[in-house]
């Protein structure tokens, strides 16, 4: 036996329940969108990088 406001807390708890579910989908769906406009790169300190030049032009 439910009584009618017991119903409506029920359809109010689905209701919040079905939106942060919804939410939680578009928030995982924009960040692998980022990460694929995105990508992560490691960039290389600047010593390595000169050691890298400076070998080549020492070959030549």
């Amino acid at each position: 036996m439910m009584t009618p406001i017991f119903e409506k807390a029920l359809l109010i708890a689905a209701i919040g329940m079905a939106g942060i579910f919804l939410f939680m989908a578009i928030f995982y769906l924009l960040i692998l969108a980022l990460d694929r406009l995105m990508p992560f790169r490691e960039e290389k300190p600047a010593e390595d990088f000169f050691e890298e030049t400076g070998t080549e032009d020492e070959d030549n």
